[in-house]
């Protein structure tokens, strides 16, 4: 993998008429396919295939948030542009933002977590990532740490109290 200090646009698709909804959008969970569509992408381009996992594990997205910013419409060609916020042994944090058509503007973004799992005689269990990809994810850490962090990064869910 090459490193650069732009996201990595690696993930896009023409929604189907599948993905909408009663409003005539996107529905909401068709949103978490896209984004996980997009990390398998990303993890792909950090070196994870069949071969890695059979010899060295997977990744769990442990935590997630999306934010609905925009409709899209069915036959919206969407793409999304990612970065590896943080890496570390057994952690990567990533953000993406999708985008439909030419709009420069997202129409969601998505913050997630995941945790490398390698599968143990008692279960899986969290444990560092092998190469290729614990070296990959360090360096695209690294090289989008020069992007500043989206405002809304680490933060929830409001609260109505």
């Amino acid at each position: 993998m090459a490193v650069s200090a732009e996201p990595l646009r690696v993930w896009r698709t023409v929604v189907p008429v599948e993905w909408i909804d009663y409003n005539g959008h996107l529905t909401e969970g068709y949103y978490g396919v896209a984004f996980g569509d997009a990390s398998d992408a990303v993890l792909l381009e950090l070196g994870f295939g069949p071969d890695y996992r059979d010899a060295h594990g997977t990744f769990y997205t442990v935590e997630t948030r999306i934010r609905y910013l925009r409709e899209v419409k069915e036959g919206a060609e969407v793409h999304t542009a990612s970065l590896i916020l943080g890496a570390d042994a057994r952690r990567l944090h990533v953000h993406h933002e999708l985008f439909a058509d030419s709009d420069a503007d997202p129409v969601a973004t998505q913050e997630c977590m995941m945790l490398h799992v390698a599968q143990r005689a008692d279960g899986p269990g969290v444990a560092p990532m092998a190469e290729p990809v614990a070296s990959a994810a360090l360096a695209a850490a690294e090289a989008h740490a020069v992007i500043p962090f989206p405002d809304h990064v680490g933060k929830g869910v409001r609260t109505l109290r």
